[in-house]
């Protein structure tokens, strides 16, 4: 049988002319193969750094003036936007529309603000690792490095349209804790605290009654303590709340309501008998979950006003207690005592004609770490019985 003969390629003859084309028999020279992956890379190189211009001036044109002051973002913050972001991205790759269909799927404006948030920390954050991994001494899979820039671009661009056009549909009527008082007895907190009598959360809700403290400060604990003021000689209970939400600028660290120990408040009364128990008049008041808490309070709730339409959780209790202290006529102490350093954000919360009608809360005084800040504008909290200007 006859076999043919396959050319040994170093036994093919030298030729120039071939040697300059590139192809002797078939076979490249690896000069000529090199320049050529070095071409291929050097042009790879320079479409992704345009494309990292690109992606920087869309970042930087779209970024609020909020985001460029560098406010500190806590681990668990960044944590939630990166997993919000991730699922929205991953939706968008089975929608029609994309990612801005699916940023614009939700009736809340609270919900789309959140999303373009995270996805505009999530966004920076993947620029700077495409960014570092551009300038890598080793760059590997570098056209799917350049794709991964490419598709990162569409991606900030979805985002810059969102900003521009904002929330396209129907937004839902907003709905606030504030609006769950509406049709609950006066002394509401009174009878739920009543009905808890024998568990183990009736300390916990005569807390939250008497500071309207977020859930996350009761399970960091509270102090509740009595004592003579230095100044005024009258003897006081207090209680001292480490703040939630506390960043560089923003919120109360640290801040102490206090109440005239002879004040005639039902609950003021118990805290004083429960503080005459003790070797010392100090106790500490925590809870292991805020979720835990939440489900008690809407236990005894839903026992107690069956046809209630609304839920009522442990920040009706603090829209309560914004109510009292707003009917009282003090904005400034609404704020501290809410645990604000801004006083634009206590409108969010209940009203003064939603004050108690039975027992008003009315501490004595509200210190905080931090002065608040005024409100720009706008008109003060009306005050119930006020006229009208």
């Amino acid at each position: 049988m006859h076999h043919a003969s396959v050319p040994n390629p170093l036994l093919i003859p030298f030729n120039p002319r071939a040697r300059a084309r590139g192809t002797p028999a078939g076979f490249p020279m690896p000069s000529a193969r090199l320049s050529c992956t070095r071409g291929r890379m050097n042009e790879l190189l320079f479409k992704m750094q345009e494309l990292l211009n690109h992606c920087q001036a869309v970042l930087n044109a779209m970024r609020s003036s909020d985001i460029q002051e560098q406010r500190s973002t806590s681990y668990k913050t960044k944590v939630e936007y990166k997993r919000q972001a991730q699922q929205l991205l991953q939706r968008a790759l089975i929608v029609d529309g994309g990612l801005f269909a699916v940023v614009q799927s939700t009736t809340r404006i609270s919900t789309f603000r959140k999303r373009l948030v995270a996805l505009e920390h999530f966004l920076g954050s993947q620029q700077e690792q495409l960014a570092r991994e551009m300038s890598a001494p080793v760059m590997p899979a570098a056209e799917i490095l350049h794709l991964r820039f490419f598709l990162h671009l569409k991606h900030l661009q979805a985002l810059q349209r969102l900003r521009q056009e904002g929330m396209a549909g129907e937004r839902a009527k907003r709905r606030s804790k504030r609006q769950s008082l509406a049709g609950l007895p006066a002394n509401w907190r009174i009878d739920l605290c009543k009905r808890a009598v024998g568990g183990r959360y009736l300390f916990s809700l005569i807390v939250l009654t008497l500071t309207g403290c977020r859930p996350s400060e009761l399970v960091d604990g509270i102090d509740v303590w009595r004592g003579k003021d230095e100044v005024t000689g009258k003897l006081l209970i207090h209680f001292r709340i480490r703040g939630a939400k506390v960043k560089g600028s923003q919120g109360q660290p640290l801040r102490t309501i206090s109440y005239d120990s002879n004040d005639p408040h039902p609950l003021v009364v118990v805290v004083n008998e429960l503080l005459d128990t003790q070797p010392e008049p100090r106790v500490f008041a925590q809870v292991r979950s805020a979720v835990n808490l939440t489900v008690e309070i809407r236990r005894l709730a839903r026992s107690l006003w069956p046809n209630h339409r609304q839920p009522i959780t442990a920040y009706c209790f603090r829209h309560q207690f914004a109510a009292d202290l707003k009917a009282n006529g003090d904005d400034e102490a609404t704020c501290r005592g809410l645990g604000h350093i801004s006083a634009e954000t206590r409108r969010l919360y209940g009203t003064a004609g939603q004050a108690s009608k039975g027992h008003r809360l009315r501490p004595l005084q509200i210190d905080a770490e931090r002065p608040v800040k005024p409100r720009p504008s706008g008109p003060r909290t009306k005050r119930r019985g006020e006229p009208k200007p």
